[in-house]
């Protein structure tokens, strides 16, 4: 199926971890560095609904020490591009089709990891992490860039503001995702792409989405004979 010939006025907007990145590089930081009984411990209390996800992210920050040269070193040597992004990204460029990240992540290691790989010019919207003498904070795009709204009462999370903000100025709005930040905006997107756990909320909640599991597949989706239609 090819949906490019309806893509005027349209924009990509697409999660970082586990998206663009073939593993989670949160989740696998503290998989790594962190201490398995406390951070499987407040894990549970977040899937459980104890805790919502800044607490786990900020608990999840203060368990470790670390140094921002470190963190970086994680990002760059560790984690990888997802198969079939840059054929997918070269080919928005060519068809003149805007893209955008609006990540639960942090541009701390996002903005290094694109720029290694070449994409200089992609708008980001995250979180950040501060670094003190290996102590970690977390500043929160919302807390930082959405003041005014997050105190309203209809406010639901930083991805849903951002893609608000996008539907003002553009028809359509494709969103690509996989895991638990990006459950809200999946209900809010024209045309959705979801795996992994974002999959399975979907199914579970009767959410229409397409499936893939790397971006040649929606690659092929978008652009499937795309010369032969010109």
């Amino acid at each position: 199926m090819n949906i490019i010939n309806d893509l005027s006025n349209a924009i990509v907007l697409c999660d970082f971890d586990g998206t663009i990145t073939t593993f989670d590089t949160n989740v696998r930081l503290f998989d790594k560095y962190g201490e398995e009984n406390y951070i499987n411990k407040i894990r549970r209390k977040y899937y459980n609904e104890e805790i919502d996800l800044k607490t786990l992210c900020k608990l999840e920050f203060k368990s470790i020490s670390m140094m921002e040269k470190d963190y970086l070193n994680y990002i760059l040597t560790e984690v990888q591009l997802q198969n079939g992004f840059r054929t997918f990204y070269n080919n928005l460029q060519k068809y003149n089709i805007p893209f955008a990240i609006v990540s639960g992540g942090f541009i701390n290691g996002i903005k290094p990891f694109m720029k290694k790989h070449g994409f200089e010019n992609i708008p980001i919207y995250a979180n950040k992490l501060i670094f003190n003498d290996g102590n970690i904070e977390v500043e929160f795009y919302d807390e930082k860039h959405l003041i005014y709204a997050i105190h309203k009462e209809d406010y639901i999370d930083c991805k849903v503001e951002i893609l608000n903000r996008y539907r003002e100025k553009y028809r359509k709005i494709i969103f690509i995702g996989d895991g638990s930040t990006d459950k809200n905006v999946a209900k809010e997107a024209d045309i959705l792409f979801a795996k992994d756990y974002l999959e399975e909320y979907c199914i579970e909640n009767e959410i229409d989405y397409i499936g893939w599991k790397d971006f040649y597949d929606i690659n092929e989706y978008f652009f499937e004979n795309r010369e032969k239609a010109l």
